[in-house]
Order: C-alpha cells, then structure tokens, then sequence
C-alpha cells in the first residue's frame, strides 16, 4: 500500500480507538407530556412524604439460601435485594489457584441485585422489607404479607440451565399504584479500573441494544418503548433480566446512591389489584451460545461494535483453531495469517495500482508547481493525466477500505471474546485477556511497524505526511501498553507478514524502482 493509504489506515485506526473510549451510544426519546413515567418514578425514589408508611423494623438477621445453575452457585436472601451474591465456578477474578470467584460485586460494585419498587411513595418501604424465605424442590419461596400487600417471589433453577426463573406476584389489597419497577443497579470501582468504559447498563429495544455508561447515567431517561431486557455489563459478564410474559415493559435509567452509580429499570403498568412480573435471570460470561440459551436476543451485550456481521465468523474460525491447536495465542497468529493470505489478492492489485502511481509522480509534481495558486484546475488537470494512463485513485484506496471492516471485526473479537479471558500463550503472556506485563510486545510491535514503514514505496510529497507516518509506530505502541495481549500478538504478527508481503511485492513488481514517465 502507499503512505498515503498507510495513513488513511492509521487514522481510522486512531479514531476507532477514540470512538471506543467517548463515543456515547445510547439514544433516547424526549419526554412527553403524555407520558409521566418519569415523574412518578422520581417521586417514588426522592419523596418521602410525612404519611409515607415506615419500613417494618427487623427482628431477626438476614437469611439466606443457596440455588445451584450452571454457571455457579445463587445466594438468595430474605431482603430487599432479592440476590445477594451470584458466584461463579469456573471465572476468576485473578490468575492462579485459590483466587477469588468471579462474583456479583466484582462486576456491579454493589452488594446484592434486583431490587422491587412501586412508584407509590406510600409503598416505597416495599424495596426494604424482610420476608420468609424457604427452600421447594424447583427452588425457593419467599414470602411477605401486611395490611397493604400480599407478596411472593418464586425462584426455580437448576444445574443443567444458566439462569434463575424468577416470578415476583404482588396483591394490593388497599389502593394500588400506577406502575411496578424492577431494578438493576451498577457502580464504577472506586480505584484505577481499566473496565471502565466496559462498565455499561444495558437494555434491548426496537431490535437492537442500547448501552448507558455509568458515567454518564447523571439524569433520569426514559425508555418509551418495550424493551426485552435490562443489564449491568463489564467486558467479559453481564447480570441480565429477561422479561417473559404477556406484558411489555418500558425501561427507565436514572442515577442512584453512590459516586458513578445508576440504576435501570423495566417499568410495568399495573392495572389490577394484582401484578405477576415473570423473568429470567441471569449472571454469568458472555459466551454466545450460553447468552442464547437464556433468550436470542441477549448476544448483543457482546460488544463486537459496528462490524458484528463479521466478527462472528472471525470468533467461530479463532474457536475452531483453538479445538485443534489448543492455545488461543498459536490461533490467533494462524488466523492473522490466514487473514494474510485471504486478503493478498486486494493488497496486490493496491500494490499495481501504487506503482501506477509512482510512475506519474513526476508529471504530477510538474502540474502541482503550474497550477499551485488554482485549486479546481489542479485537481482537473490531475484527473486528466491519471484517466489518460488508465489510474483510477479509487483503485489504491477501495481494496484496502474492504479490509478494514475485517480489520475492526477481528479487534472487536480479541478485545471482547470472553474466550481469551484468562487464556495463557507462551513465556510471560499467561493471561491474552491482560495488557503485556513487561511491555516486550507493544516495543516490538512499535520497532516492527517502523520496519514496513521503511519498505513502503513513498508516494507523497507532504513533508507533514512524512512525519505522521515517522510517529505513527510509536503512536500505536503506546496504544498497545494497555490494551490485551492477546490484540497486540494480532498487531505484531499482522506487521511482521506485511513485511513478509511488501517484500514479496516488491520483488514482484519491481515496485521500489518504478520507471517514472518523462515530465512534460
């Protein structure tokens, strides 16, 4: 490829990376006057009005009970938050034997989930009240009665599947309220995080995901239309809660308790004495094939970005080379290489039509200095000359934009595949899922980089160029410091083959020595 094609491919990569650190995804309808959702829900949550009836004062320490499902072990307790802990068996949180479980906390930051809310601030004790809490052979039932409700919840699990069935029946027997909340919050760690901008509420609406940081979670949003699920995700799991039933319920995210805190809740309306909200829920790895087993549509909290179509066969070739490798890091080095290969037809004809274009640069330049104080006659007489030898600009610039949606897919899958979590390679790399412990990748790929620059024909004459393209292997090492291993050993093998190929070319088309057309 020609510089000016290498920094076209460096910028975009520079801006990806931006976009993945500032870019706010989430978007959200106005508010209408016709719709108060809002309103009530923040009066449910910061009203307290002096005939607010008080939470029943405990008389006993919290009980707790434990479900088994297939990704680990649920700790049920008698309390308001519904889940106290959610370990699992075969995540951790650090390398090594004896080390914590992956857990709720580790993930939301906060002790205990899903929590039950009225927007009735007459009812808000509802989210604090202790219960009776007691094992059934499909699970465990907890139950709570006063002179205002009659409240079950139902919980059926079991080894062979990876989420809780919950069903949660509410009878008013007074006055009922106008809606029902459902809640899950999460809060940023309060040391250094490298997750950060990993740590989402998510919900699923109008067929596709919408992602809320939790540092921008700083006002109350309403979701007006029916979502399928709402979640807390960091990069690698997700505490999910997936509606069934009849009922469609809205979403609503606002801020809670706590510095980067917020909150996200589906929204039923109650319309009977009686409301029964059924749901799954689950916490666990974003595994693909494990999220469809809880519902179809919960694979989209695996953020493969905007290249997700071909991002899944990319993670399905980097699985099937693993089953016959059995190490991440050689899959990952023969799928960069196979990737290689796959795409040299393109970089080959890039390649031709680069020689093309050295070969006009004398012309070029001699129109360049006629034509420098006019810009439009320039660029056609430009035109003219490369139409009249047959050069298409679009012919250097096309097969390299084709590989960048492969490109972007494949970093998306190093970076979000849960399969590389943990995963040793070789020598020092024993986790592909963490940044280079001792830097040696990152410096070779900055000393690689600066290589194929030098086996690049140059093509340009801004001198502003030349220094871009002299910085740029330093730029993209120091992007590599912390990002995973696993996505650097991608970068250091796709340099070093295209040294392997700008070589090859270059032999093959004579391309470091064009034969350049006479100036006219």
């Amino acid at each position: 490829m020609d510089r000016r094609t290498l920094i076209a491919m460096l910028l975009c990569f520079a801006i990806f990376m931006g976009w993945q650190k500032f870019y706010i995804e989430p978007r959200f309808p106005a508010r209408t006057a016709q719709n108060q959702t809002t309103t009530q829900a923040e009066s449910a949550q910061t009203t307290s009005p002096s005939s607010e009836v008080k939470a029943p004062t405990r008389t006993r320490p919290a009980e707790t009970l434990t479900l088994k499902t297939q990704t680990g072990n649920v700790i049920l307790t008698d309390t308001g938050r519904m889940i106290q802990d959610w370990t699992l068996t075969k995540y951790h949180v650090e390398l090594g034997e004896g080390t914590p479980a992956i857990s709720l906390p580790s993930v939301t930051q906060q002790n205990g989930a899903i929590e039950f809310a009225v927007e009735d601030p007459h009812l808000s004790y509802l989210s604090q009240i202790q219960g009776n809490l007691v094992s059934t052979p499909e699970g465990a039932l907890w139950s709570y009665e006063d002179s205002n409700v009659k409240m079950t919840r139902e919980f059926k699990a079991n080894e062979s599947l990876p989420y809780v069935g919950l069903t949660i029946t509410t009878q008013f027997k007074n006055q009922r309220p106008s809606y029902a909340f459902l809640s899950v919050s999460s809060q940023k760690p309060a040391d250094k995080d490298r997750e950060e901008q990993d740590r989402q509420l998510v919900y699923f609406t109008n067929k596709a995901i919408e992602r809320v940081h939790l540092k921008d979670a700083t006002s109350v949003k309403e979701v007006a239309t029916p979502v399928r699920y709402i979640g807390a995700t960091s990069r690698y799991f997700v505490l999910a809660v997936v509606a069934e039933g009849p009922t469609e319920p809205k979403a609503l995210i606002q801020p809670a308790a706590g510095v980067g805190t917020g909150r996200i809740n589906m929204v039923y309306p109650v319309t009977e004495n009686t409301v029964t909200i059924p749901v799954r829920a689950y916490f666990g790895p974003k595994e693909l094939d494990t999220l469809r087993s809880v519902d179809v549509t919960l694979d989209h909290t695996v953020d493969f970005g905007w290249f997700t179509l071909f991002a899944y066969p990319i993670l399905q070739l980097l699985k099937w080379l693993y089953n016959f490798i059995g190490n991440y890091g050689a899959a990952i080095i023969i799928l960069t290489i196979l990737l290689k290969v796959f795409t040299f037809p393109l970089t080959y004809k890039s390649m031709k039509s680069m020689k093309e274009m050295a070969r006009l640069q004398p012309q070029l330049q001699k129109i360049r200095e006629k034509y420098k104080d006019d810009r439009e006659a320039l660029n056609r007489e430009m035109m003219i000359l490369m139409r009249s030898h047959g050069y298409n600009p679009m012919a250097g610039c096309l097969p390299i934009l084709i590989q960048m949606p492969i490109f972007f897919a494949l970093y998306r899958v190093l970076y979000s595949s849960i399969d590389l979590y943990h995963a040793p390679f070789a020598l020092w790399i024993h986790d592909l899922s963490a940044p280079d412990s001792i830097y040696v990748t990152p410096v070779l790929l900055s000393i690689t980089m600066f290589i194929q620059q030098k086996l690049t024909p140059n093509t340009a004459t801004d001198p502003m160029q030349a220094k871009m393209l002299q910085i740029m292997p330093l730029i993209f090492g120091a992007f590599m410091l912390t990002l995973p291993s696993g996505l650097t050993l991608y970068m250091l093998v796709n340099a070093i083959a295209s040294i392997v190929q700008q070589m090859i070319l270059n032999k093959k088309l004579d391309i470091r020595h064009p034969q350049p057309l006479p100036a006219r």
